[in-house]
């Protein structure tokens, strides 16, 4: 990469976030619209801030949220790979689902889960865990999950092609499963993602979602924007295009 390429992406990295920021200040942290509409989340978290604005408008990973709306209502949201809470604390506050079980791997972000349930009055149904690792089923059980009645979400980065081993998959069948997909960021990608699907149970139907373009039509604050910035705002930031990979039973 060109000093002036790199020059170029620190900059447009730089304008993304500050836009971020001042959305998620003008309306102080509330997320303002869809499933998880009132939802407060914290700023200071372990995830990138480029994003905030995306979850205040309710645009973040909106495929995602569909997905979970659409299984929604369920008992048990269990979150692999809980971030700042947007994704595991949201379906709960919105009623979509009656527990949610966080995996965070970081001392950091399980803080900021924990806070963000306390601020949002759902800790009492809100279970933190920290790495989901080989320990993972044994975790579960302990908490007594109905997988019949369970949707799980998956974002490791890159760790779910090791955690979700068969025995996982076929301990957990009977639940929804998302997982988003971080093969193209790794060495043997294809290999990768065929052995995962290789490995779903059978009596389980598989398919596959890609991130799209987000809709900013009836959002006043984004179409007063200038493009350039609306643009900003709209992007997640991926490196590729984001796929997910969802499981469910027949």
């Amino acid at each position: 990469m060109t000093l002036t390429n790199a020059l170029s992406k620190a900059l447009t990295k730089t304008r993304r976030k500050k836009l971020a920021n001042k959305i998620f200040d003008h309306y102080s942290g509330v997320v303002q619209r869809g499933p998880f509409r009132g939802l407060q989340l914290q700023g200071d978290s372990n995830v990138s801030r480029g994003p905030l604005a995306l979850k205040i408008f309710g645009l973040y990973e909106h495929q995602v949220v569909e997905e979970l709306s659409a299984a929604a209502p369920f008992g048990d949201l269990v979150n692999l790979g809980a971030a700042d809470g947007y994704m595991s604390l949201g379906p709960r506050y919105g009623n979509l689902c009656q527990r949610s079980i966080c995996f965070e791997m970081t001392k950091q972000g399980r803080e900021a889960v924990r806070l963000n349930a306390e601020r949002n009055e759902v800790a009492d149904t809100t279970i933190i865990r920290g790495i989901a690792d080989e320990t993972l089923l044994d975790q579960l059980h302990k908490e007594n999950v109905d997988f019949s009645n369970a949707v799980i979400l998956c974002d490791i980065e890159g760790a779910e092609f090791d955690v979700l081993t068969s025995d996982v998959l076929n301990a957990v069948k009977g639940a929804k499963i998302i997982v988003e997909l971080h093969d193209r960021l790794m060495d043997g990608a294809e290999e990768l993602r065929q052995a995962l699907i290789d490995r779903i149970p059978t009596g389980c139907t598989h398919r596959l979602i890609t991130a799209d373009a987000v809709s900013f039509a009836g959002i006043e604050h984004l179409e007063r924007m200038h493009d350039l910035d609306r643009s900003l705002v709209l992007s997640e930031g991926r490196k590729v295009i984001g796929e997910w990979l969802v499981i469910e039973p027949e």
